[in-house]
């Protein structure tokens, strides 16, 4: 997405949001017909779910997710509502976001908002501060943020002509998909290859105060105050991750891993199609990048599969398997590619 776009959607989201504290006994499911079920909230009106809020009224119902996925799929509207309001009825506070007309999130009252805008232009005020800082990617989803940079003076050569670029990746969830993190990211320029290290900050979005039942409507002030240190500390993080060091401990991997060769290819995908979680036609397109039987192959194969999947989030999550995978300790590496599935 361009960032000017992504600008104007975060303002957009930001402007037409609404955000609730409510009584969970105050709240009603009501079967619909074009949304299956809606929820609603004194004072406000009707409202469906999206998928993600779905989710959320499941586990906090402790309603399994099989079965209420299943009462969606059969159409069984009014008896998914009847087992809403049936646990609904405990006494709690729940803080309740809405975005274009659809509850997007049910949440603890102590949830901390941490809103993608203000997060992309606090980000964007560090990158500024150096000009060999670039934004590499950014995308939002229905439940994430990902703002992806690099630095230019971060560079070396893993192999001849295998040029890649230091940087970081930003992710942030305003409806508690997530917590807020900050972590190492390689680009390798010769594919666009995408790889993420391990987290080096990790903020769960949870505050110190009960907020009082109705609608939120922080002041700039409130919001600079109640958010202070958790900014104060993303700034130090952005310029820690950013650090050359940290940078050079990633390229030792890379390199060292280029020295570890894979006798049993087949196998080695079939091991990590089946840790990664990926679809038989992920495994077979995965064996199709894995060309070059080494470490540094399989992580550049996993990379390519990452690059290749048009889904941000899966994207995402292929890009830190592998960062864990080039981060796996050597002895516990050769074991995971022969090891029998």
């Amino acid at each position: 997405m361009e960032i000017g776009t992504l600008i104007k959607e975060l303002e957009r989201q930001k402007e037409t949001s609404l955000d609730l504290i409510v009584d969970s006994r105050s709240l009603k499911a009501a079967p619909d017909g074009e949304h299956v079920v809606e929820l609603e909230i004194p004072d406000h009106g009707r409202f469906p779910l999206t998928a993600w809020a779905h989710l959320q009224m499941a586990e906090k119902l402790e309603i399994p997710k099989r079965y209420y996925d299943r009462m969606i799929t059969a159409g069984k509207a009014e008896l998914l509502a009847d087992n809403i309001n049936a646990w609904l009825g405990e006494r709690d506070r729940r803080l309740v976001r809405v975005l274009d007309r659809q509850i997007r999130a049910i949440l603890s009252d102590r949830y901390r908002i941490m809103d993608n805008y203000d997060l992309l232009y606090l980000s964007m005020e560090e990158f500024r501060k150096k000009e060999t800082v670039e934004i590499y990617k950014a995308e939002v989803t229905k439940t994430m943020l990902y703002l992806k940079a690099i630095d230019r003076t971060l560079t070396a050569e893993i192999t001849r002509g295998d040029i890649i670029y230091g940087g970081l990746i930003i992710r942030n969830s305003e409806v508690g998909a997530s917590a807020f993190r900050v972590e190492t990211f390689i680009l390798r320029k010769i594919c666009s290859n995408g790889l993420i290290g391990e987290h080096s900050l990790k903020k769960v979005h949870l505050g110190h105060q009960t907020l009082e039942i109705g609608e939120i409507d922080w002041s700039d002030e409130t919001r600079e105050l109640e958010d202070k240190a958790l900014w104060a500390k993303a700034r130090d993080i952005i310029r820690l991750t950013f650090d050359n060091s940290i940078f050079s401990s990633w390229v030792k991997k890379m390199r060292e891993s280029t020295e570890i060769t894979i006798e049993k290819p087949t196998k080695a995908v079939n091991n990590v199609a089946r840790l990664a979680s990926l679809s038989e036609e992920q495994r077979d397109d995965l064996l199709a990048y894995f060309s070059e039987h080494t470490k540094y192959g399989l992580v550049n194969a996993v990379t390519s599969l990452a690059r290749e999947t048009k889904n941000v989030d899966e994207q995402i999550r292929l890009e830190g398997f592998g960062g864990k995978l080039l981060n796996t300790p050597d002895k516990e590496f050769e074991q995971m590619v022969v090891q029998e599935g």
